[in-house]
């Protein structure tokens, strides 16, 4: 490293306490500032958070990890397979782990301790933020870490600004980014034993340590393969020499970087490890996009770059989706240009920090470091940025601003207290809107509200808010209102399934006639799916068409449908048949529901019991039938009758 470079590092001498506490007092007892900052951070966190500790599941990958996971809902005799499996093509068996744990300790019906979880493993993190800042600010004669002064200031409001940022409750409150606080545990407590073996450099043991726990946070979520990276900057920090010990004791880091590297390109790419990880789930999940171009690329990243640093100090328009054609539709094109411009600017700051500042090299370098693999140049998935991907570059950002604003308050000059002021309004908003922010995440249908509200043309929020008001909630009017808004924003082709969503809602509302009007609107649309014939045949039952419902259910009958629709088909089929006089026809097919298909509807026992007596006159048998009929649905009215006029004429 150069004179110039060493005479710019950073003094962490014991200063005077910026917020101007007395001298006499911090001498007397240095510890009760220090235990104040840890005991701050604790209730900060509480405030902020606890008010999601009701928060449900959401319909956004929690599907995948806890509520339709089988391994999560079932975890004895599973343990194994969070081992051998990815999710949602990621390699994660650690979160998996831990989930399984919350799912075999509380179980997995309530997000309640999954969301308690992860803010406690949160709040853990905030406390080793305020704990990785000391160290750094730790002189090096210095045998304990600094409790007082500048770097307790800078320790404190950095570790409180991760604590309660807006942007965080992505990580914390959603029950799918275990993975986000759980890596970011490992790769903290790694990168605190990394520089306490740089204090002791004779101790190996905590390059030891940081190596396990480098491992555990790559088990957690893979994109801590960036930690080795990080440590080469901890020892640019330390003024370390990079000479032949440096680059290899790095070489085993560098080694398990590269093996879960290879571990995410393989799962990403639709394979599964030399059969080693295979997929737990079936759902649908997008990896690196091949249509997307370099040019592009340094678009989307220079856009994400810009608006990660704004949000930092003005949280605005939060999201918890931030689509790619957003650009197209909303006001990203004019911040395309500003997003260039803003990240040359911070590339210069970059080059600056390495000849002029020390703090400002190290700042921008561990949220570089941080940030790469989710800036989206190679874009992963569709959207541009996210707020969960600040979880640790903030960090770097924090450090930076606070160092040199405590440099500002340590000259004493008459703004100092009104900086103290704005800094602790910032602290207040950040708190408030963070409060808010979790209230976002209460369930699916607030959560996709928000990200309607910053892109009303979002089709698959409103398909979202839509799917959930009328599956969750009864609310027939609103999904139904949320689902013509997707027939306005999207091509047909993509959501395909909304027509015959949109006559569910009708059918279930009591509007058989708008039900069979979206019904054949899905048969124009699919007309080789069979299950849209069977639903719009039982429209035309509940109407008292049985004539027309007949022609649709003899379709549905002999087309692929799904073995628990077999027997709604063959007896709604029969159904139509007793009431166009087809007795034959319909004992048949009732038959085949009840018998071959085991069907559990009252209505096809009674109607099988009034095809018996029609054809053979056998009140046994029809007797037997509608008694099985009311022990399926002891208030079926047409049962109850039947039964009365069967007993009476016994």
């Amino acid at each position: 490293m150069s004179k110039k470079n060493k005479a710019t590092q950073p003094s962490t001498q014991k200063l005077q306490n910026p917020v101007n506490q007395h001298n006499e007092a911090k001498t007397q007892n240095p510890k009760i500032w220090f235990w104040a900052c840890i005991g701050v951070l604790v209730v900060a966190v509480f405030i902020a958070f606890s008010g999601g500790f009701n928060n449900n599941f959401v319909d956004w990958d929690d599907n995948a990890y806890v509520t339709n996971n089988q391994i999560v809902q079932k975890p004895n005799g599973n343990w194994g397979k969070a081992w051998t499996t990815h999710v949602a093509l990621n390699y994660h068996p650690l979160t998996i782990t831990s989930l399984m744990l919350n799912s075999d300790i509380f179980g997995a019906d309530n997000a309640r301790p999954f969301i308690v979880t992860n803010t406690l493993i949160h709040l853990l993190n905030a406390l080793l933020v305020f704990w990785f800042v000391l160290l750094l600010l730790k002189n090096k004669d210095e045998e304990s870490i600094p409790m007082t002064g500048k770097p307790l200031f800078v320790a404190f409001f950095t570790a409180l600004v991760f604590a309660i940022h807006p942007l965080k409750v992505e990580s914390v409150i959603w029950v799918s980014e275990r993975k986000d606080v759980l890596y970011s545990l490992f790769f903290l407590l790694g990168s605190i034993n990394y520089l306490k073996y740089l204090h002791n450099p004779q101790t190996k043991k905590y390059l030891t340590y940081s190596f396990l726990l480098f491992i555990l946070s790559c088990l957690s979520k893979g994109q801590a393969v960036v930690f080795p990276v990080v440590l080469l900057l901890l020892d640019y920090w330390n003024d370390r020499k990079f000479d032949t010990k440096t680059i290899i004791e790095k070489i085993p880091f560098f080694l398990i970087s590269l093996l879960f590297g290879v571990i995410a390109s393989s799962i990403q790419a639709g394979d599964n490890f030399y059969g080693l990880i295979k997929s737990l789930d079936n759902g649908d999940y997008v990896a690196v996009n091949t249509q997307h171009n370099l040019w592009n690329g340094i678009k989307y990243s220079a856009y994400g770059l810009s608006q990660y640093w704004v949000k930092f100090f003005f949280p605005y328009s939060l999201s918890s989706f931030y689509p790619v054609t957003l650009w197209k539709q909303g006001p990203l094109p004019y911040n395309f240009p500003f997003g260039i411009v803003f990240t040359l600017f911070v590339v210069g700051a970059f080059a600056y920090g390495f000849k002029k500042s020390k703090v400002i090299f190290f700042g921008i370098a561990f949220f570089g470091i941080t940030f790469f693999l989710v800036s989206q140049i190679l874009l992963v998935g569709g959207a541009i940025m996210a707020d969960r991907y600040t979880y640790l570059p903030y960090i770097g950002l924090a450090f930076m601003v606070f160092y040199f604003l405590a440099d500002i308050l340590e000259k004493g000059n008459s703004q100092k207290y009104g900086l103290l002021a704005i800094l602790i309004g910032f602290m207040l908003f950040f708190l408030v809107k963070t409060r808010n922010q979790v209230k976002v995440w209460e369930n699916t249908r607030t959560l996709m509200t928000q990200r309607v509200d910053l892109l009303p043309a979002d089709d698959r929020a409103h398909y979202n808010i839509a799917k959930y008001s009328g599956e969750k909630e009864n609310n027939y009017e609103l999904c139904i209102s949320e689902y013509l808004k997707c027939l306005e924003n999207t091509d047909s082709t993509k959501l395909i399934d909304v027509w015959a969503n949109i006559a569910t809602a009708y059918s279930l509302k009591g509007d058989y006639p708008k039900a069979i009007e979206y019904y054949t609107s899905s048969i124009k649309k699919e007309p080789k799916v069979g299950v849209h014939y069977m639903n719009r045949g039982f429209q035309y039952l509940k109407t008292q068409q049985p004539e027309k419902a007949l022609p649709d259910l003899e379709k549905a009958s002999v087309m692929t449908m799904k073995k628990e629709d077999r027997a709604s088909v063959f007896g709604g089929l029969g159904t139509a048949q007793l009431n166009v006089g087809k007795a034959a026809e319909a004992f048949n097919n009732l038959n085949i529901a009840i018998d071959k298909e085991n069907s559990k509807d009252a209505i096809h026992y009674f109607n099988r019991g009034v095809a018996r007596l029609k054809l053979f006159n056998d009140k046994t048998g029809a007797l037997t039938d509608v008694k099985a009929s009311l022990k399926l649905n002891p208030n079926y009215a047409d049962a109850l009758n039947g039964l009365k006029v069967l007993e009476g004429t016994k």
